[in-house]
Formats: structure tokens, sequence, C-alpha cells
């Protein structure tokens, strides 16, 4: 509902105001965002409270797969010197440009905890282990990846300690643990599946997934 572009006036009566030293249009596109920001914050709420009635586990996992284009809002604030994020930059100005808003909740037990910054590729190991359920690749094998790093970005690894390795697929030497999981990947999606009798025995006929 809040995907952009965000032009301006948007909504037609806005809850919000935007008080900043940028141009008109800047500003009422930014209002747009927040309105529909706004919206969204509401939505997720009616959502949970919806889950927390339910008497079947529910695991609700909400999050942007971007920062949202507002392009010269980025500019004419400073926060950006383009309208949109370099894809190379220093760890920590990467984590600022391009870390969205995470949240993984579950009825039962409630938000996870100290996710931090975490990879899309991560996201099917947080929502199983909210959910209690154990799978050889999607807790397994991306539960062993995690403890080792919480970024995998193709310019940028980020290890759980802050330590940084830029432009990790251009060095002689990669880590066996990111090395198997591009040859998993492309195996399963572009390969002959090899891997899917050990880490995805579901797609051969075998159930593997359960609740612990």
């Amino acid at each position: 509902q809040n995907h952009g572009p965000y032009e301006p006036y948007r909504y037609n009566n806005p809850t919000h105001k935007v008080q900043a030293p940028i141009s008109q249009w800047a500003r009422e596109s930014l209002l747009s965002y927040a309105e529909g920001s706004s919206d969204a914050d509401r939505g997720l709420e009616r959502l949970i409270e919806w889950a927390k009635k339910r008497e079947r586990p529910t695991v609700i996992a909400f999050f942007g797969d971007h920062l949202p284009p507002l392009g010269p809002v980025y500019v004419e604030t400073g926060f950006l010197k383009d309208n949109v994020a370099p894809r190379k930059e220093a760890a920590d100005q990467m984590l600022l440009h391009h870390q969205t808003p995470l949240i993984v909740w579950s009825n039962r037990s409630g938000p996870a905890e100290d996710l931090g910054a975490v990879s899309p590729a991560f996201l099917p190991y947080h929502i199983l282990k909210t959910a209690g359920i154990s799978h050889p690749y999607y807790t397994g094998f991306l539960g062993q990846l995690r403890d080792r790093y919480r970024v995998i970005d193709r310019n940028l690894l980020l290890a759980p300690g802050g330590d940084a390795t830029p432009d990790w697929s251009r060095r002689k030497e990669i880590d066996p643990a990111i090395r198997d999981f591009r040859l998993l990947q492309y195996d399963m999606m572009f390969g002959k599946r090899h891997a899917a009798p050990d880490f995805f025995p579901e797609t051969t006929g075998k159930v593997a997934a359960h609740t612990s």
C-alpha cells in the first residue's frame, strides 16, 4: 500500500505535517510517504490484533525490501548525494542506506528479539525459528551461516561482531561457507538439484519440516 512513487498530494486529508528546509515538492512527497507509513503501521496493528485471537500458531514477518524511492528528497535533505544509494560503500554507510525495519512476530512468543541487521536470505531462518520449525536448509544450513554472517551482500560480508569483508567475491579465497551457500542456490535453482535429498527432502517426497 505504501510503495512508491510518492507523488505529492497522494492523500486528500493527510493527518501529518512535514517541516523541512526543502522544496515544496519534496515536502509534499515526504508527506505522502509519512501518511502511507502511518497507514501501514495501523494495518500491521490490526493484523497482529487479529492474530492474537487465533488458536492456530501464527507468525507475521513485516519488512521493507529496500529504502523508499524518495529520490530528490534524499538529495535535498542531504541524506544521499544522488537519488539512489550507492551499491558500494563502507559498512556503516551500507547499513545506513540499505537497512530497513523488520518485525518477526508470533502469537505464541511475541516479537523475535535482537534480530539486528538481516539479509533477506536469512528471513526464512528467523521465521521458521520463531515458529518452532526445524528444516535441514532453512534452519540447519542457514542457521550455521547466520552464526558466521549477519549480512551477505554481493559487495559486502558483515560478521555478527561487525567485521566487514568488502569485495569478497573478487578475492582469490572465499570462505567455504559462502562458497557452499552459492553452490547450493545455483544447484537448486539452475542445476540438477543434487542437494535436494539432503537439504530439501520435501521436494523429493519426504517430509522433513517438523515443530520442536
